[in-house]
């Protein structure tokens, strides 16, 4: 649960000439806000989180949910995987990172399914409410920083969430502690959770953050930010492939269909590249640009889009190489397809479909996909199922008027 808020000294500082808020976060220029010069300000020094029975790798995870559905503004979006871990960094972006935060914070329930948290796992929230703007001391910004964030953390919390919003930005006392915040050394070698709320991605808070919580299309997901300069190539064997920003040679784009039929000799024992060709099937590539050399696959999905005779839209192979793997890739591919689905009116399509290895059944799970057979998973010669899910769209069907009807 979130730790109280109980009451606490506010931080008194000097205020300034109104000013924009930019390069308070991120640009690196320098401050003048203070109308002295100061002495050097005391390092930061954070309370250490408490200990958590039976947590013994800051890599496990003390808060996740899976499988779920959240209140974000005027709609509800499905979750499919989102983890918390002691040595997390998350950038919690526009209104679905603020409703996750919320969930975390215990100020929102879920509106299906459930959040799984440690017993003993408590939340911190650090906002303007630790500093007063409104009265004059000679302290150095740094050290109003440093007293806001130790008393934030007097009750030793495992996780510290930082409120970087657009509306506590516009106060301007904080939008400067804020930044002393985010650029000291503690919020990095702290040893707790650390997520950072924020409407706009400064290169300040990327600089901390390693994943991201965001949604979009009625979809909520953690990613990884190194992903962000990844590209999907979509329909790389049709007469007009999309390379999205780059312009791949000919003799790239062979190179890595040679790698995706490697990679599908290796998992499905087929030639991927023909029988995409003779089932029609679409293929589209996730790729890792590179401008000094070839590019990097990062794993491919072959896709049959809804037809008048079937309304599903298909997922015929999702596959990520091996040296790949732990990027986040699977999911990445995931999101990308099912948020294409729900741009698609409900009359178009109605289900998405695919045939798992059962391997990767509770992989398919966490997005919401069932097993629609009724096969012994137990069975030794068994190694394939079928799922399905509702496509849960976000386009309205429209409505015919007398005469097309």
């Amino acid at each position: 649960q979130a730790s109280s808020q109980r009451s606490h000294p506010a931080v008194r500082l000097r205020t300034a000439p109104n000013r924009a808020m930019a390069p308070m976060l991120g640009s690196g220029e320098s401050s003048d806000l203070l109308e002295d010069e100061q002495p050097a300000a005391k390092v930061l020094q954070w309370p250490a989180p408490a200990l958590l029975e039976g947590v013994k790798s800051r890599k496990r995870a003390v808060f996740s949910v899976e499988s779920a559905k959240i209140v974000v503004g005027d709609g509800v979006s499905r979750i499919s995987s989102v983890r918390l871990a002691l040595e997390s960094r998350v950038l919690a972006s526009g209104a679905a990172g603020r409703a996750l935060v919320e969930v975390l914070l215990g100020e929102q329930k879920l509106a299906a399914g459930q959040a799984k948290r440690h017993d003993a796992f408590r939340v911190a929230r650090l906002g303007p409410n630790y500093i007063d703007s409104d009265q004059v001391v000679g302290e150095v910004i740094a050290e109003i920083a440093a007293s806001a964030a130790t008393a934030a953390l007097q009750d030793r919390p495992q996780a510290l969430v930082i409120d970087a919003s657009r509306e506590t930005l516009q106060q301007e006392a904080w939008a400067l502690v804020l930044r002393h915040i985010l650029e000291s050394p503690e919020v990095r070698s702290f040893r707790g959770a650390v997520v950072v709320c924020a409407d706009e991605e400064t290169p300040l808070i990327k600089s901390i953050c390693s994943e991201r919580w965001t949604g979009a299309d009625g979809w909520v997901w953690q990613e990884q930010l190194a992903g962000d300069d990844l590209e999907i190539w979509e329909d790389v064997l049709g007469g007009k492939p999309n390379y999205g920003q780059s312009s791949p040679s000919s003799d790239i784009v062979a190179e890595l269909l040679k790698e995706v039929n490697e990679v599908g000799d290796k998992y499905f024992s087929e030639d991927v590249i023909e029988k995409s060709k003779r089932l029609g099937w679409t293929l589209s590539l996730l790729v890792e640009p590179c401008t000094d050399g070839p590019a990097r696959l990062c794993g491919f999905l072959c896709h049959r889009l809804p037809t008048s005779k079937k309304n599903d839209l298909h997922i015929a192979r999702l596959a990520v190489p091996e040296a790949q793997h732990k990027g986040g890739h699977g999911h990445r591919l995931m999101h990308w397809i099912l948020r294409k689905a729900a741009n698609m009116p409900n009359s178009e399509c109605a289900w998405v479909s695919l045939s798992a290895l059962d391997t990767a059944l509770p992989f398919y799970e966490k997005f919401g996909f069932c097993d629609m057979t009724c096969d012994d998973l137990e069975d030794p010669d068994h190694f394939q199922t079928w799922m399905e899910m509702p496509n849960h769209s976000i386009v309205p069907d429209q409505v015919m008027s007398d005469d097309e009807e």
